[in-house]
């Protein structure tokens, strides 16, 4: 019942139209066999139960010739606002706003995994380079793809181009925006372990056989657990 949609739009905002709030509503009263409730009705719950309510906007749906006004609503006043519904109404509500904001908040932790790996990967670029430099060694591109398809290999099981491939990705499209929170934290976490390797001059082999065992150690069931929770 929560999209990616709305899910993103709250993360952003922190708020979510009247609107959208009462098709929710409306969904969850349509479970339990109770009528939708019409959008004047709700409105006028909205305009009874919530103090220094802000002024409204002028919103015109689609497939509809008519505008109405509507509220950006907080998470607590979409709770104050389900609490006058009846009592297995609102329980879901309840629900839905918690799996709300466990959504949210995995959103906002995968956003700083996605960006701690993209650091990381730079780092261990600046010090492969670094160290090949020190060594009197140019630094092709390759060589940046293979660090790169070490540590995919390690937590994916293939390189990413094969992982594009066999999972029908465009092939431009970046590798981490399509992984999961754990598979995210496993790359950084193994690229800052790589790139210490890199420095203290471990050579490529050593330094794969070094990730394995931190991986199996710190992310293996980890990310098996996450596996079955997102399969559920």
């Amino acid at each position: 019942m929560t999209s990616k949609k709305l899910v993103s739009i709250f993360a952003k905002q922190e708020t979510m139209s009247s609107y959208e709030f009462m098709k929710v509503v409306n969904d969850i009263r349509d479970s339990e066999g109770l009528n939708k409730i019409k959008h004047n009705r709700f409105i006028t719950k909205i305009i009874d139960e919530i103090d220094n309510l802000p002024r409204g906007t002028i919103y015109t749906p689609s497939r509809q010739s008519e505008s109405i006004t509507i509220y950006e609503l907080s998470k607590d006043q979409m709770l104050l606002i389900g609490m006058r519904e009846s009592k297995a109404v609102r329980k879901q509500v309840l629900k839905w706003l918690h799996d709300l904001s466990a959504k949210v908040d995995q959103l906002e932790s995968r956003k700083i995994d996605r960006a701690m790996s993209s650091l990381n990967y730079i780092n261990q670029n600046k010090m492969l380079k670094q160290v090949r430099e020190s060594e009197g060694k140019a630094t092709p591109p390759y060589h940046y793809s293979n660090e790169a398809n070490l540590i995919n290999r390690i937590i994916i099981g293939v390189s990413a181009a094969k992982y594009r491939k066999d999972n029908e990705f465009d092939a431009n499209e970046n590798l981490r925006d399509t992984l999961t929170t754990i598979q995210l934290e496993s790359i950084a976490s193994l690229e800052s372990h790589n790139t210490s390797f890199i420095a203290a001059g471990i050579d490529y082999a050593t330094r794969k056989k070094l990730l394995n065992k931190i991986f199996m150690r710190d992310f293996s069931d980890k990310l098996i657990s996450e596996d079955i929770r997102i399969n559920a």
